[in-house]
């Protein structure tokens, strides 16, 4: 239980009257420090209270840190009244301005004339009501949320960090009510001259209440236990009716790290103590094993990817409504539109067109050139990955010489799949077992992914070095069935050897050689550099220029990723 003790420095301080400070504390009311907590907790916080009489006690004047245990001592001693054993928290309110309001622990009287130590949160006449949030969220327990770097009050999703002791990150002005104090004039900026108790801030993460097993193990929580997965997650005061929906989604940290990675989507709505959120969408915390919570970043509400590094895994929103997303996660913290890759491969358009268009305009631009390169013209229903899958598909065959695009324009999506299906039984010996691949597996697999042999063929692994011959043009489909690894590592080494300045290749893994291959064909497929301009520039030289026009595409600095990785980038797909 909290024990709520008013606390005057003279008989003539005025203070709240009892009523207000039961309403204050009183769950259901609309901003009332009692409801905050009520509806953070999803009502697990013990927010019970008994309001005690004013208390009077020598004028501390300005209270520091280092003077707040002698103050909070005057105050139990002057607190006769108090019924200790069954306190739990301590909330001291101060009738005059002290210049200090925080949480911590004091001593009180205990059992057998004994003492015993409870928690204690000290606010006054002018701390703005987030703050006070904040401060009895100290005396439930909860920390500041961390950065990256360590560094606390970090979560603009948070009143544990939002406001950041002066900063106007997710606070918001509420409109007087009877029911409810005002408070004395706030003296702090930005909200200078506003009464304190109007200055409302937005809930807590549910990564706190994920150290909760009550929390934890409820129908609340959607844990992923393998991924990909798929949830439909509503918003902490979701307005469907029934409860146990699913709030928040808790995905293991992917770096095997001991993390617990907690998402949630959060919505600015109107008079919610979420109102002034300015970035809408999926949220991510952390449980770190030493119980802090870290923020770790958001998603917007726009349809698509977004990767949580840290945790190595992504995020993908595929409907989004006022009380829920569909949310999909995926291993890897990579962002996935692979239309991209499609339409430049294809030479649909350039890589300095794309960098100019939406997704939205790629997608279309897609649409409209399947459409024209078939017999279906009901390509507009196909979510992005397949879209993307069977443009791929089309790709292979029209850039391969394996149909011609009279051939392409009297076939469906799947008349093309089975034909490059047939293409790559021939390179792989996988049969009707690639019937089991996605169109965009089967076109990696084309580019040298051992999907269609891993586990069927001993030591099968994946040669890139095929995929950039292939997409490089340097040798057909056809050629490369007949040739041996060895035979086709010796000839991009040849290749390197005579678009660069380089000659020493063949010191190279196969993996390092197949990423200095796949951004030389970058550039030279995509006419950023021509052949008299590559041969006088070594591999590094090379990665530099893709590095420059690939941060043009992500606004990024990509100086971390690999040479493959750089590739893929260019097709779409962004390794954080």
């Amino acid at each position: 239980m909290i024990a709520v003790v008013p606390v005057k420095y003279a008989a003539t301080d005025s203070v709240w009257s009892r009523e207000q400070f039961e309403n204050w504390m009183r769950p259901g009311i609309a901003h009332s420090l009692g409801d905050f907590w009520w509806r953070c907790s999803r009502g697990l916080f013990d927010v019970s209270s008994q309001v005690y009489d004013p208390v009077v006690i020598p004028d501390p004047g300005q209270v520091t840190n280092d003077d707040r245990d002698d103050l909070q001592d005057a105050v139990v001693k002057a607190a006769t009244q108090v019924d200790w054993a069954h306190t739990d928290v301590l909330l001291i309110w101060l009738a005059r301005p002290t210049g200090w309001w925080g949480g911590g622990w004091v001593w009180v009287p205990g059992p057998d004339g004994q003492q015993k130590q409870i928690r204690a949160t000290v606010v006054d006449s002018i701390t703005p009501f987030d703050a006070a949030c904040q401060e009895l969220g100290h005396g439930l327990g909860l920390g500041h949320e961390l950065d990256l770097n360590g560094a606390s009050y970090t979560s603009p999703y948070s009143v544990m960090s939002a406001r950041a002791y002066g900063s106007a990150r997710a606070s918001w002005i509420r409109k007087s009510v009877a029911e409810l104090p005002d408070g004395d004039l706030n003296k702090e900026s930005p909200y200078a001259g506003i009464p304190a108790n109007l200055i409302v801030g937005p809930l807590v993460p549910g990564a706190h209440l994920y150290r909760d097993a009550r929390f934890r193990d409820s129908s609340s929580v959607a844990h992923v236990r393998g991924l990909p997965a798929k949830v439909r997650l509503y918003k902490p005061d979701y307005t469907a009716r029934g409860s146990g929906r699913p709030v928040l989604i808790a995905v293991p940290s992917q770096r095997h790290d001991g993390r617990v990675f907690c998402v949630e989507v959060r919505r600015a709505a109107t008079e919610a103590y979420d109102q002034a959120i300015t970035n809408e969408g999926l949220v991510v915390h952390s449980v770190n094993p030493d119980g802090r919570i870290r923020y770790d970043g958001a998603a917007g509400l726009a349809l698509g990817d977004w990767a949580c590094s840290a945790g190595d895994f992504a995020l993908r929103l595929t409907t989004v409504t006022d009380d829920f997303v569909d949310v999909e996660v995926r291993a890897g913290s990579v962002v996935s539109f692979p239309i991209r890759g499609v339409l430049l491969a294809g030479g649909f358009r350039t890589q300095h067109q794309l960098n100019t268009m939406t997704q939205d305009q790629m997608r279309n631009t897609l649409i409209v050139c399947m459409a024209s390169l078939s017999k279906q013209n009901d390509y507009q229903r196909y979510d992005n990955d397949t879209l993307a899958g069977m443009g791929a598909i089309m790709v292979f065959l029209r850039r391969n010489g394996l149909r011609d695009d009279a051939a392409l324009k009297s076939m469906t999506a799947d008349d093309q799949r089975n034909v490059a299906i047939v293409e790559l039984g021939a390179q792989t010996g996988a049969g009707q077992a690639l019937q089991g691949f996605t169109n965009l597996q089967l076109a990696q697999i084309a580019l040298g992914s051992d999907l269609a042999t891993r586990g069927r063929r001993p030591g099968s692994t994946p040669f890139y070095g095929r995929g950039v011959l292939l997409a490089g043009r340097f040798r057909t489909q056809h050629q490369l069935n007949t040739m041996s690894r060895d035979d086709m590592r010796n000839t991009l080494i040849v290749v390197m050897a005579s678009l660069s300045n380089q000659k020493d290749y063949q010191a190279y893994s196969d993996a390092e050689l197949a990423g200095v291959g796949a951004v030389m064909v970058f550039l030279r497929e995509n006419g950023l550099r021509d052949d008299e301009a590559l041969k006088k520039m070594s591999a590094d030289d090379q990665r530099n220029v893709a590095i420059v026009e690939l941060a043009a595409q992500t606004k990024r600095n990509l100086q971390g990723l690999s040479n493959l990785d750089l590739a893929l980038t260019a097709l779409g797909v962004e390794r954080f």
